[in-house]
């Protein structure tokens, strides 16, 4: 199974996506492709979806922690 991240998705985030995304889902999409994209639908929900014909297998509320520097 392959998994392409939309530029969005922190790289800090992705292992954990990808570990959730493998206990989840074990089989391909009922269409026969076995891409999975992720994308992030709001500040902090991430969508789970086929990547061939967008249908979503789940959603995951995630925690972002954002540093400000000030300079």
């Amino acid at each position: 199974m392959k998994i392409i991240y939309d530029p969005d998705i922190p790289a800090t985030l992705r292992s954990s996506i990808k570990d959730v995304i493998k206990e989840s889902i074990d089989a391909p999409c009922s269409c026969g492709c076995d891409e999975i994209y992720v994308s992030l639908r709001d500040e902090n929900r991430i969508d789970v979806k086929c990547y061939d014909c967008g249908t979503s297998f789940f959603e995951l509320e995630v925690e972002v922690n954002e540093e400000r520097i000030d300079s």
